[in-house]
């Protein structure tokens, strides 16, 4: 009698390095290496091969390095932009009570940021303090976000952080002037901060030739401690962030160096602040520019632009989208999950 014994199969590779076989062909890596690393990890010679021969046909791998192709086409475009903005010196130029219609051309829509001076001296908003907000607001009971201190995803996961409280308890907090980055009223806030600190929205002016009135849409109100950090982002739409009280050090990088970013989810960074940049090859970091915005300053933030913002004094911010001009580029976006 005889027995047949059947071929013993290939063990199979975890479906975690197909992924990452798959990621580095289309990346357009060699097999070698590839093949090389998961040797060095203990995969047999003959898996490795045979996964490689795999992926390489894989009719799958195939599209997506045409995909591949038209990506890495798109970011040379996006480098020989940078390479040219590099000719200009790294700076935010300071605008007096520009016009309309030079902002528009010079900075508007050509996407490069500004800051501007002289525009809001007529806005009651001025003038506030911490004091003059609680005598105008009273004690509405606010939302703000909390505990942001114990979660390295904190602004990925605002919507975990959202506690409510009475102002005056938050203004005690602030006029101990004690720095943290734990608690912020930010623009997160807004849904709720709009109806309970509505007397606010009477001191606040108009920006004639730059933005409309809107009242379902007219700014967004922050107030935090010194020490408060945005970590890098980038916005859907151009911005205006007008400062009120204390000072804010921001630091841009433009929307064509985006491939540096380590843009991981949506519009965040996994660069926790412009200090990670200092260890970086020169061809792999990217392009900060840092000012500083006082109060009475509105700091234009293009479209696509990647920013991080210090609170550098306890702080007072307003932020508008509200532009006359065309700023509707969120309805096209699609890349709201991981990337």
């Amino acid at each position: 009698m005889t027995t047949r014994f059947a071929a013993t199969p290939l063990p199979r590779i975890q479906d975690e390095w197909q992924r990452w076989i798959a990621e580095n062909l289309l990346l357009g890596s060699d097999a070698a290496p590839i093949a090389e690393r998961l040797a060095a990890l203990g995969a047999p010679p003959a898996v490795v091969s045979a996964e490689i021969a795999a992926a390489s046909s894989s009719p799958y791998t195939q599209a997506g390095t045409a995909i591949a192709a038209r990506l890495a086409k798109r970011d040379w475009i996006l480098e020989s932009l940078a390479r040219l903005a590099a000719l200009r010196p790294p700076e935010v130029p300071v605008l007096e009570r520009p016009a309309p219609g030079a902002f528009l051309g010079d900075h508007y829509a050509a996407n490069r940021p500004a800051i501007l001076t002289g525009l809001i001296d007529h806005w009651p908003a001025r003038r506030w303090t911490l004091d003059h907000i609680e005598a105008l607001a009273g004690n509405p009971e606010i939302e703000v976000q909390t505990g942001r201190q114990e979660d390295a995803d904190y602004e990925i996961r605002s919507n975990h952080h959202k506690t409510r409280m009475p102002l005056a308890a938050l203004l005690g907090r602030l006029r101990s002037g004690e720095p943290s980055n734990d608690y912020y009223v930010t623009a997160n806030n807004g849904g709720h901060n709009r109806s309970a600190l509505a007397p606010l929205w009477e001191e606040i002016g108009d920006l004639p030739g730059f933005l409309v009135p809107d009242p379902t849409r007219d700014g967004f109100f922050w107030l935090g401690p010194k020490g408060t950090i945005t970590p890098f982002h980038h916005d859907l739409t151009n911005n205006f962030l007008v400062q009120i009280m204390g000072e804010k050090r921001v630091t841009l990088v433009p929307l064509w160096e985006t491939q540096r970013m380590q843009n991981h989810m949506h519009c965040y960074s996994r660069w926790s602040g412009p200090e990670a940049f200092a260890g970086l090859p020169e061809g792999q970091r990217p392009t900060a520019i840092t000012c500083t915005i006082h109060p009475g300053d509105i700091l234009f933030i293009p479209v696509g632009w990647w920013h991080h913002v210090e609170g550098l004094d306890t702080s007072i911010s307003l932020s508008f989208t509200n532009f006359v001009w065309e700023n509707d580029f969120y309805t096209a976006y699609r890349s709201y999950g991981a990337l």
